[in-house]
């Protein structure tokens, strides 16, 4: 019999919409991210600064777990590119303000699942609107090394900008060789 809370890995992913998807309970352990869910995701998203994709329960409004993304510039010498044929000013990405399991929810998969929806999408918006990598900040606080090592185990490594350490990314040619294995 599987635990209490277990969570499925197969909990529906959808798109954010303010009249289906619920985010007032939502509380992920970081302060930040639980205000933002709160009070400025639906004003980001009319404003057209971002997607937000959810996991709910079958059948529920209350939002368990969520990431968010949009487009993004790096900068040729924060990442690694291909001499041939010359990289542009900027090269571009996706970028992913927001990966987030309600605390009740966390350990048991969902975080993973998300991350594996949103580079799958990513790798479906790289082929409409080229894109070369999915970009995040590992957020800092008293859970930063755990966060940091479930990143990497996916595959990130440390973006070379020396304005902000903690930014990661994976290339989507790697996401895409991981995901057809």
């Amino acid at each position: 019999m599987p635990e209490p809370h277990a969570v499925s890995t197969a909990l529906p992913i959808s798109q954010f919409d303010k009249a289906l998807h619920d985010c007032s309970a939502f509380s992920c352990g970081f302060l930040p991210i639980d205000n933002f869910l709160k009070d400025a995701l639906a004003d980001h998203i009319n404003s057209g600064y971002l997607t937000a994709y959810v996991a709910t329960e079958e059948g529920q409004k209350d939002v368990v777990g969520v990431y968010t993304l949009n487009a993004f510039a790096i900068k040729p010498d924060h990442i690694e590119t291909p001499k041939e044929p010359r990289p542009p000013p900027t090269i571009p990405a996706i970028y992913m303000k927001v990966v987030a399991v309600r605390e009740d929810r966390q350990g048991m998969g969902l975080g993973k699942a998300l991350m594996v929806n949103a580079l799958r999408k990513s790798l479906e918006i790289s082929k409409d609107v080229g894109s070369m990598a999915v970009v995040l900040d590992v957020l800092r606080d008293e859970n930063f090394e755990r966060r940091f090592a479930f990143y990497k185990n996916l595959g990130f490594q440390p973006l070379n900008d020396p304005k902000n350490a903690d930014r990661v990314y994976i290339s989507l040619n790697d996401v895409a060789a991981t995901l057809s294995n």
